[in-house]
């Protein structure tokens, strides 16, 4: 009996066959694909895909040939080929198998290079012009492009009209692609657009498993087969790459069955894992022994801070939360959340002289597509008019500020906000704390733009005196929000993250945080 019966399922839910049912479309490839769509009915010629090994770019191929031919009017107007191996030996075999592939007759005899070009440029042509059709070449694997296929590639996107190109090419290829790129400088120009396919975050893991057990007949509203833990021990052995998070679940609803279990826990997966992905996981042990000490945090942050305790304690001794622990609740099931309660000031600090309220905040200069305007909304968040006029008296070398050019060093002031930006009866989290302006503001540049939006809130007390707090956009009425946000975040700030209390009565803010 197949295994998906034994756990009541119409289908194999973690099958690694591109069945197109079980394409989960996350935010980043359904903007790839739109994008993609978009580019080839515009006819903008050449566009590239890159990622690394099993982050889904033959799905993501195999679903754009899918889009294109949904309909019966794009299959009479658009024509897709796909070349799945371009090993080719040299450049007379790579036009044979492009002519071949696109239905040219063949002629008596070994037609020259130039014959077959000619041929492709002429089909082209008759197909693109005369009869207004779109012509789609699609090339799996392209870091297995030779160099002369390349530049047969870019000859023939000079075939083209006044307005188009006649040849819409689009190559799927993993990551050294893009340093064969750089080395064809003639053919990297003509690229249309570029999209790099990251590995999936914590959230897109766990809703990609969820929607193939859905997927697979499994009615909503019925329990899991994973805990929570056990889908973050997922993705954190298979580091969000959708083909070792299909291989994975697959090798653990098996032992799930061998085992007369109903649902797998955190346990269940990490040995699985080690029999799966040995190396991988042994090079990781240092981070996964990081997170294993950090399991225990959770309870104090979510025990302590949540249940409104009046005192926090840093040294409060805290007990580890495991697949065993009787009901725990969706929090604590939430694994490794190192969010630090600030517990007071020490003594040492408190002891410093106290520092002045400063009169500025420091300096920023220009970037080439920044403007004055911008910078004011990155540090001072929503400004008013009275902000915008203290900002230019400020800076009296710059005749005018919208105006600034690129370059130029905008100074600002220290303007006091009132009341704190922080929504009373929300939980706000802290993702990073700078004691300058400029490595704040260069912190929230560098961000990633996929990660939970951040601001720059300054601050000021006579225990700390200026500092600038990176904090989430967003603050969090509930536990389970938190949990998400935290999750998202991008790799390396996981050790860095607070739970900001209410502010003290001496604290000063700078900065205002967007009503919505």
């Amino acid at each position: 009996m197949d295994y998906f019966k034994i756990l009541n399922l119409n289908k194999e839910p973690f099958s690694n066959s591109p069945e197109p049912e079980f394409f989960f479309p996350s935010p980043r490839h359904v903007a790839c694909l739109q994008q993609l769509e978009l580019a080839i009915r515009l006819k903008r010629g050449l566009n590239v895909v890159m990622g690394d090994v099993g982050t889904g770019k033959s799905t993501l191929c195999r679903q754009l040939i899918r889009r294109l031919t949904e309909s019966e009017e794009d299959r009479n107007d658009i024509q897709t080929y796909l070349v799945l191996d371009p090993s080719f030996t040299d450049s007379h075999e790579f036009l044979t198998a492009v002519s071949a592939t696109f239905g040219l007759p063949r002629t008596a005899g070994t037609e020259s290079e130039w014959q077959l070009k000619e041929n492709i440029k002429d089909h082209l042509f008759r197909q693109g012009v005369d009869e207004k059709k779109i012509i789609v070449l699609i090339i799996d694997e392209g870091q297995k492009l030779p160099v002369f296929c390349l530049e047969i590639l870019r000859e023939f996107l000079n075939y083209e009209t006044n307005d188009s190109k006649l040849l819409q090419i689009v190559i799927f290829a993993q990551t050294e692609f893009k340093e064969i790129l750089k080395s064809r400088e003639n053919l990297a120009d003509r690229v249309n657009q570029n999209h790099f396919i990251r590995p999936l975050n914590f959230r897109e893991t766990r809703a990609l498993i969820r929607f193939r057990i859905a997927h697979a007949g499994r009615p909503d509203g019925m329990r899991s087969f994973f805990t929570l833990p056990a889908l973050w021990a997922i993705h954190r052995a298979t580091g969000g790459y959708p083909r070792k998070i299909i291989t994975l679940c697959h090798q653990s609803l098996l032992t799930l069955i061998i085992q007369n279990r109903v649902r797998a826990g955190r346990r269940m997966v990490q040995a699985t894992a080690e029999r799966l992905l040995p190396v991988v996981l042994r090079e990781k042990r240092w981070a996964r022994a990081g997170v294993l000490a950090i399991l225990t945090a959770v309870v104090l942050l979510f025990v302590v801070f949540f249940s409104d305790q009046p005192n926090y304690s840093r040294n409060a001794s805290l007990t580890a939360i495991t697949d065993a622990s009787p009901t725990p609740s969706v929090a604590a099931q939430a694994v490794s959340l190192p969010l630090i309660i600030v517990a007071g000031q020490p003594p040492e600090i408190a002891a410093k002289p106290a520092p002045a309220l400063p009169d500025g905040l420091g300096s920023l200069k220009i970037h080439e597509s920044g403007t004055a305007l911008r910078l004011l909304r990155d540090i001072y968040g929503p400004a008013g008019t009275s902000r915008f006029q203290a900002l230019v008296k400020a800076n009296p070398h710059i005749r005018d500020l919208n105006r600034a050019r690129a370059g130029e060093i905008i100074h600002f002031p220290a303007i006091p906000t009132s009341p704190p930006p922080f929504r009373s009866g929300k939980r706000w989290m802290q993702v990073a704390e700078k004691k300058s302006l400029e490595e704040a503001y260069a912190f929230y540049m560098e961000y990633p733009g996929d990660g939970p939006a951040i601001n720059v809130i300054p601050a000021w007390s006579q225990q700390t005196g200026l500092s600038f707090l990176i904090i989430l956009k967003r603050g969090f009425y509930s536990e389970n929000g938190a949990v998400d946000a935290f999750l998202d975040l991008p790799p390396g700030l996981s050790g860095e993250v607070k739970i900001l209390k209410p502010p003290a009565e001496d604290k000063v803010f700078f900065a205002s945080l967007p009503t919505s």
